[in-house]
């Protein structure tokens, strides 16, 4: 009968070691999980922001690949200099 009382704790003994070591592994990877989420959510925060300004560079730089920036000849008929005093005619 002693023996019994003594096996049993050890058993008792044996399984609060092992839920000791469960709850030890399960804190850890917790600590990990939870490491882990807050860095990847940071990086996909930093990522967005890349995607938005470099969408807004590529507006910009279509914008100006598409705009004419040399300059024009004057329309016929209109001009900007003065011929022997004389000035064009203004409507």
């Amino acid at each position: 009968m002693f023996y019994t009382y003594i096996l049993l704790y050890h058993i008792c003994v044996q399984i609060m070691q092992y839920q000791t070591v469960y709850r030890t592994n399960e804190a850890q990877g917790r600590y990990v999980a939870e490491a882990l989420n807050f860095h990847v959510t940071w990086w996909s925060v930093a990522q967005a922001f890349i995607i938005v300004f470099t969408g807004i560079g590529q507006i910009f730089v279509l914008k100006r690949f598409f705009t004419d920036t040399r300059q024009r000849a004057p329309a016929a008929g209109v001009s900007n200099c003065n011929y022997a005093g004389v000035t064009p005619l203004r409507p």
